[in-house]
């Protein structure tokens, strides 16, 4: 009797035991929904949401702000040698003031942006399903009116620098602004659309889809294909699951550069549109954007400027290759 109650005793323990792993393995299938696990599925990470991706966000909207700033300045001056109103060269110290003074609005814009462009991304993947692809579409998407505000608000800053250097005065009164204190704020909003949004939309959009949006989903296969090549070999075999972080700013230099290079009719088009809206204060229409540029520039039109565009699109995809502020 003993000996069959034991028996008895032991089975009922084991069959407890064999739920209790069934309920953690359970409730470790349950989980693999709120996490990501690696190609080897030998480690898990918790999926991050944008709040909990806030820093690195931050710290890649930051960045990407200093750079927008510092290449986009020579550009605008470059491209505004064949205008009525040629800008005269910013050097080191006025460029400086003009980072600082455009830094905590760029940064802002861009942190706005970056939460947009993955929720939208997220929108994809439910509504159409998960695609690599789907961050391009949500960056072009989501990016246009942070972009081309971006873009204009810089130029607005660089202008109204160059109406005072012109006049040899320091004040800022002798700066034209863009909306008076006594408009109401219907007035105010709608000035900020028509000038500094508006304004080349169209070719924005084919820019920031194209250039970041291109190069987001182009950096980690550059990176992989570097990482099989050069460090392991042709045969592909034993490559890095996780590649190291000056590995991944290799491969979104280069794919940015790709990128970049393959839009820049697009941006100088944007460009001169943003130019038209400040100095003639008027909203050129889409195709007439792209007829002046080609106009004042001829072929020169399909890669001038591109080596400060370039920079800020290789930099950017390069920040964003390693900072990650979109990973899932």
């Amino acid at each position: 009797m003993d000996r069959k109650l034991s028996k008895h005793v032991k089975r009922f323990l084991s069959s407890n035991n064999v739920e209790k792993d069934n309920q953690i393995q359970d409730m470790g299938e349950l989980m693999v929904d709120g996490l990501m696990v690696d190609g080897n599925g030998d480690s898990m990470n918790v999926i991050s949401t944008t709040f909990t991706a806030f820093p690195q966000i931050s710290l890649a909207s930051f960045l990407c702000s200093v750079s927008i700033i510092e290449y986009t300045i020579p550009q605008i001056v470059r491209l505004s040698q064949s205008s009525s109103k040629p800008l005269q060269p910013i050097w080191l110290k006025a460029r400086f003031a003009l980072l600082t003074k455009s830094i905590v609005p760029q940064t802002a814009i861009t942190i706005l942006q970056f939460g947009l462009v993955r929720e939208l991304r997220d929108v994809l993947d439910n509504t159409i399903g998960p695609s690599r692809y789907n961050i391009s579409l949500a960056y072009g998407v989501a990016s246009v009116p942070f972009i081309a505000g971006k873009y204009n608000l810089i130029q607005e800053t660089v202008f109204n620098h160059g109406i005072t250097a012109a006049t040899n005065t320091t004040t800022t009164s002798t700066t034209t602004p863009v909306s008076t204190a006594n408009q109401s704020f219907q007035n105010t909003i709608k000035s900020i659309w028509t000038k500094k949004i508006q304004p080349g939309l169209l070719w924005s959009y084919l820019r920031d889809s194209g250039s970041i949006g291109g190069g987001i989903v182009l950096g980690p296969i550059v990176t992989s294909t570097i990482l099989q090549y050069v460090e392991n070999g042709k045969d592909g075999k034993n490559i890095q699951t996780k590649p190291q972080p000056y590995q991944k700013f290799g491969g979104g230099l280069i794919a940015g550069c790709c990128t970049g290079l393959l839009t820049q009719l697009f941006h100088n088009t944007a460009l001169t549109a943003g130019r038209i809206a400040e100095v003639e204060n008027r909203t050129p229409t889409t195709m007439e954007c792209l007829n002046r540029c080609i106009k004042e520039h001829g072929v020169r039109a399909l890669y001038m400027n591109f080596r400060y565009r370039v920079a800020i699109i290789a930099t950017w995809t390069a920040i964003l290759n390693v900072t990650e502020p979109f990973s899932k």
